[in-house]
């Protein structure tokens, strides 16, 4: 078995990093643990994502959510990492170098790989990558030479399983294509499955091409046409299936995250905006309503005031106006008759022919009785008249006071109802202030409420457009299954059709034996190996979590689905059987130490927040057989994982080969955000 080592790290201007750190990782004897330690947002994760970029190279970028599988890395922004100091001052570029060594019974290997990307405005980064070996064969830049030393030295496969962020990573499922693939390459089943590939193709394309008889010719072509359908349909299919297990990841940190901040919300007792917004709306609504209320009342009290000060003579005022107006209505026609008088005299009398003109005596007469009886219109006065009568120029304000005595009694009950509807408006004002001033008294527990409440908008929509998205998905890969198994079947009848063509029956008949035999061993081999597996996670399982009077082991069926072995023979399935946080992640750490046991390549362990939910009663066991087990650890922590000072850091400084502690500097997010390290953990050495 070979053994593969990270010997050092030096980071250059990326993310907190201004400047070159340079991290030695060597180990020695039993001394196989590097332990960094750094508190909550003090450049851990970037240092993760740093060391796994400089073994990957450029395509590691989107492998970075599985290695730490949370929505931080989900939504990292790679093309943003360059140091915002370096920025700053002119800088573009950040870089990476890692040295890899190998050690096997042949001796070792060394090389170093250098990761250069320089960053532009407008568009993505650009990397530049070379490795130097240590054999002095010199400098190598050609990518697809570069690809072949780095998967000789550490497989990007494996970095996948080896390096990640122990807390997030305890959710994954195992039934993933990613991990049986994984899993397939990492304990050597895929050379099976490349063999039964490279069979297939002698089968149906080769050898029927080898041959010019008609039958096989066509066979031949059409399974090149089929069988490159199949290809590319498996590998649109897993591609899917990638895709379609990431939203799902998505979708359940999402919930997550929303189940969270629906729980804050009860738990804290967060205020609503909604409600504030409302409570102030209905403020000002009902203000506005009081004032309307008031100037109405202010206008009603202006005329019932008067009439109410009346009191019993209300009516007989009333009466006397009424009078009065009689008098200046016979005063007013009487002033329009009298003036008019003469004329209606001078008209009857003057001006009258010779013949018809009356003696003096006559025209006294007459002209005497013709006045009488013009004033007579006017005499005697009507009765119900006043005696006298005001200036004329009252007589509208008279007919208004009038109008108002009448209807005095409905003024006043109106005036009584509007007094008791302002009481009422005035009451429920104060009530609103009340509730105002206690929604407003805390303004710290007003900014979360708003916090919160966008986060959980944000979060539903997400959780929406992601459920979508998943069920699109699922609807793609199982139309595309569907036409994978017609490809399939096409594939099987034109098989069986180029087989019968008389030139080439006798290859094409052993190639599909050796292809049934390569099914059958790789078949064989899985199996084995998962029994293997089953054995060592569920071991380390069981002793580790201390749950041995309930279960005996674990199995995995061939879809990787998990089964606890109970103690009365019985199976549970691990989505039913009731686990803790911890205990889940102490099966995934299992996994991991399975597949590092039973693999042909013994990579290091690179691992983020360690032991973030795992009971105190089986840290120690953790970091005995599943960290600290002999090959090299790498441990990114914080003290509250492992306290300097506490018995855990006694118990594992003798396996240690090195500490460092990463220290912020500057207000996180400014240009003068960076880290710095020194040579201790927290100021213990070892």
């Amino acid at each position: 078995m070979s053994e593969v080592y990270i010997d050092s790290l030096t980071v250059k201007n990326f993310g907190p990093f201004y400047g070159e750190h340079m991290f030695n990782f060597t180990t020695h004897d039993d001394r196989c643990g590097i332990l960094i330690g750094g508190k909550n947002g003090a450049g851990k994760t970037h240092l993760l994502r740093a060391l796994y970029l400089a073994v990957t190279g450029e395509t590691g970028v989107h492998d970075l959510k599985k290695v730490e599988p949370s929505a931080e890395a989900t939504h990292f922004a790679f093309e943003k990492s360059l140091n915002r100091r370096a920025e700053s001052e002119g800088e573009d570029t950040s870089s990476l170098q890692v040295t890899i060594s190998q050690r096997d019974d042949k001796g070792s290997r060394k090389a170093m790989l250098v990761r250069e990307i320089r960053h532009r405005p407008n568009s993505g980064p650009v990397w530049h990558s070379y490795a130097e070996r240590f054999d002095g064969s010199g400098r190598i830049e050609d990518e697809n030479h570069l690809e072949a030393l780095r998967d000789a030295l550490l497989p990007r496969h494996l970095a996948r399983f080896f390096f990640f962020d122990a807390e997030r990573g305890q959710n994954f499922s195992l039934g993933q294509q990613e991990i049986v693939v994984g899993i397939s390459r990492i304990l050597g089943l895929w050379s099976y499955g490349e063999l039964e590939t490279d069979l297939r193709q002698l089968i149906q394309q080769k050898i029927p091409r080898a041959f010019n008889s008609s039958e096989g010719h066509e066979a031949a072509r059409k399974l090149a046409e089929i069988t490159g359908q199949i290809v590319t349909a498996d590998q649109q299919l897993i591609n899917y299936r990638d895709e379609l297990s990431s939203v799902g990841l998505e979708l359940h940190e999402a919930k997550e995250e929303l189940a969270d901040v629906e729980e804050r919300l009860k738990s804290l007792g967060a205020v609503d905006p909604a409600e504030l917004t409302q409570a102030q709306e209905e403020r000002t609504k009902l203000a506005g309503t009081k004032a309307r209320l008031e100037t109405e009342l202010t206008a009603a009290w202006e005329t019932a005031m008067p009439l109410a000060l009346l009191g019993k003579y209300r009516r007989e005022f009333h009466d006397y106006l009424t009078r009065e107006e009689k008098r200046r209505e016979w005063e007013n026609s009487k002033a329009a008759v009298e003036p008019k008088i003469p004329q209606v005299k001078s008209d009857v009398f003057e001006n009258a022919p010779v013949e018809y003109r009356l003696a003096d005596n006559a025209f006294a007469f007459y002209t005497d009785r013709l006045e009488r009886a013009l004033h007579r219109l006017f005499h005697p006065p009507p009765e119900g008249m006043a005696e006298n009568a005001f200036a004329t120029d009252r007589n509208d304000r008279s007919a208004q006071i009038r109008a108002r005595l009448a209807s005095g009694t409905n003024s006043l009950r109106g005036l009584a109802e509007m007094c008791a509807q302002v009481e009422a408006v005035d009451a429920n004002l104060r009530k609103l202030d009340t509730q105002l001033r206690q929604l407003k008294q805390d303004a710290a527990a007003m900014e979360l409420g708003v916090k919160l409440h966008q986060d959980r908008g944000r979060l539903t929509a997400q959780c929406e457009n992601l459920g979508n998205k998943k069920n699109d998905l699922a609807l793609q890969v199982q139309s595309l299954e569907a036409k994978l198994k017609e490809l399939k079947r096409e594939e099987t009848n034109l098989t069986a059709l180029a087989s019968k063509a008389r030139q080439g029956q006798t290859l094409i008949s052993l190639a599909a034996r050796y292809r049934e035999a390569a099914t059958e061993i790789q078949a064989r081999a899985a199996d084995q190996l998962r029994h293997q597996i089953s054995e060592h996670v569920g071991d380390l399982w069981v002793e580790i979590t201390a749950r041995q009077r309930e279960f005996l082991g674990m199995e995995f069926d061939k879809n990787w689905s998990c089964f606890l072995l109970r103690k009365d023979g019985k199976k549970a399935s691990w989505e039913d059987t009731n686990t803790s946080a911890g205990q889940r992640q102490v099966r995934m750490l299992a996994f991991y130490e399975a597949l590092r046991r039973l693999a042909k390549l013994a990579p290091p362990l690179v691992v983020d927040t360690p032991l973030g939910r795992l009971d105190k009663e089986v840290k120690d066991s953790v970091l005995d057989q599943l960290y600290l087990t002999g090959h090299q650890t790498i441990i990114l922590t914080t003290n509250s994982e492992i306290d300097p000072e506490g018995p855990l850091f006694e118990r594992i400084q003798n396996k240690l080969a090195r500490v460092y502690t990463l220290h912020p500097c500057g207000r996180e997010g400014s240009v003068n955000y960076e880290v710095e390290k020194t040579t201790d953990y927290f100021g213990r050495k070892i």
